[in-house]
C-alpha cells in the first residue's frame, strides 16, 4: 500500500469505505431531534425560555467525529497488518534471495536464515523455483532452482569477514533480468 508495510486480513471490508460520503449525507439531511423539556402547566414557566436550544442542523465538528469514528470501524474491521507475514503472499513466480552475506550481517545472520528458510519453504510448498544470490559472489551465474536445493546452498552460506560492494551485483542482476529464465 504506497510504499507502506501494511496489508489487511479482509481487504474487501475496505469497500465499506465508499459509504462514508453517503453517511456524511445522511448525517447533514438528517437534523437532531429536538429536545422536549415538560414543565409544570403555569403561565410563568411558559413564558420562559430554555437555556439551551437544539440547532437545526448538526455541528460540523459532530458531523466529523461520527465520520472519522466511521472510518476508523471500518479500517479496523478490515484487519490492518503492520508487516505482514509472508504467509499472505500468493505468488506463483519464481522467487530471487538476494543474500546480504557480509561481516555487518553476521549481528542478525540466524534471523536472516530464519526468514531466508521460511520463504524457501514457502516456495517449495507452491513448487515455485529458487534464485540464491549471494551478493559476496557477483561474478556467480543467477539460475533458479528447486527449492530443496537452495536450502542445501543455503545451510552451507556462512558471513564474510569482507565487505561487500552492492553496485557489484548491479550487472549480474540486470543481465538475469534481461533474458529469458527457466523456472525449472
Amino acid at each position: 500500500m504506497m510504499g507502506l508495510p501494511l496489508g489487511f486480513a479482509q481487504p474487501l471490508v475496505l469497500l465499506g469505505l465508499l459509504s462514508i460520503p453517503v453517511l456524511w449525507w445522511l448525517l447533514r439531511l438528517i437534523p437532531p431531534q429536538p429536545r422536549r423539556i415538560d414543565f409544570p402547566p403555569t403561565r410563568l414557566l411558559f413564558q420562559i425560555k430554555p437555556k439551551e436550544e437544539t440547532p437545526q442542523k448538526t455541528p460540523w465538528w459532530l458531523t466529523l467525529l461520527r465520520l472519522t469514528l466511521a472510518t476508523l470501524v471500518i479500517l479496523a474491521a478490515a484487519g490492518p497488518l503492520w508487516n505482514p507475514p509472508v504467509e499472505t503472499a500468493t505468488s506463483r513466480a519464481p522467487l530471487a534471495l538476494l543474500i546480504d552475506d557480509d561481516f555487518v550481517a553476521a549481528g542478525s545472520w540466524d534471523a536472516r536464515m530464519r526468514m531466508t528458510d521460511d520463504l524457501m519453504a514457502r516456495a517449495e510448498t507452491d513448487n515455485r523455483a529458487v534464485a540464491l544470490i549471494p551478493m559476496s559472489d557477483p561474478s556467480r551465474d543467477i539460475s533458479f532452482e528447486t527449492a530443496s536445493a537452495a536450502r542445501v546452498r543455503l545451510k552451507q552460506m556462512k558471513p564474510k569477514p569482507n565487505a561487500v560492494t552492492r553496485a557489484d551485483m548491479l550487472v549480474p542482476l540486470g543481465a538475469s533480468w534481461r533474458r529469458p529464465t527457466t523456472s525449472r
